[in-house]
């Protein structure tokens, strides 16, 4: 019921990015480098994106509920909207930079 924690939880989603980066992903160069790979079954890789999307699917929910109540009842819609807006642009931003982490891998 409170949302002091939804900031923390949030960002503690960060810690997906090296575990899917540790996963046993085919690396675009197979010759020279060598990759160390943690997770080397591909069960762990459906596992943390599995977790990655329900806790985006959650977290986004708890936010666009929380929002509209952190703001005056008449600025609530307009809240709504922006809060909108710019999921659908985080969700546009983090399908584009998946690319550059696919590149990285």
């Amino acid at each position: 019921q409170d949302s002091r924690w939804l900031p923390v939880l949030v960002a503690s989603r960060i810690v997906f990015i090296p575990l899917l980066m540790l996963c046993n992903v085919k690396a675009r160069h197979c010759g020279a480098q060598r990759h160390h790979f943690v997770f080397k079954h591909d069960a762990w890789f459906i596992a943390f994106m599995a977790a990655f999307a329900f806790s985006n699917g959650y977290l986004a929910s708890l936010c666009m509920c929380f929002g509209p109540k952190k703001v005056k009842p008449a600025e609530a819609e307009t809240a709504g909207n922006i809060m909108s807006f710019f999921l659908c642009l985080g969700l546009a931003l983090g399908a584009v930079l998946s690319f550059l982490l696919r590149a990285l891998v």
